[in-house]
């Protein structure tokens, strides 16, 4: 099964260059966890909440560019790449979320481990319907 079909497509994004705080206004204002830092349309890096907290509230100073404190290691999915890559690969690199890049590495979706969880969690439960439907007298 592959990720186009469990990738959210909206997905909140900003520049490297642009402030910190418009990171966190953004989160707030869309109600989520990370923003991907791109330029030119391909991902080069990801802030999330907790980014925010360790690295710019520590030392913090007005007008901090987002990429003083996105993390810049980002680890990125394909489109195309099957969804268990995907849980393996969140498990491999510590991640909560993953970037979902096309075949020119531009920006295309994100997903999130929430997201997989809950769709896991859909196929145990018709798993189990099926169990009960099918035990004997």
């Amino acid at each position: 099964m592959s990720l186009e079909r469990f990738t959210r497509r909206e997905v909140v994004t900003i520049t490297p260059d642009r402030p910190a705080e418009e990171a966190a206004k953004l989160m707030r204002a869309k109600h989520v966890g990370a923003v991907v830092v791109v330029e030119e349309g391909k991902p080069i890096g990801i802030v999330t909440d907790r980014d925010l907290v360790i690295r710019l509230l520590a030392d913090w100073s007005p007008g901090t560019p987002v990429r003083a404190v996105m993390t810049r290691d980002l680890v990125v999915a394909r489109i195309d790449d099957a969804l268990d890559f995907a849980f393996y690969n969140m498990r491999q690199n510590g991640v909560r979320r993953l970037p979902i890049v096309n075949h020119d590495g531009a920006l295309v979706g994100l997903v999130a481990v929430d997201d997989l969880l809950v769709l896991l969690g859909g196929e145990v439960s018709s798993i189990v319907e099926a169990v009960v439907d099918n035990r004997g007298p």
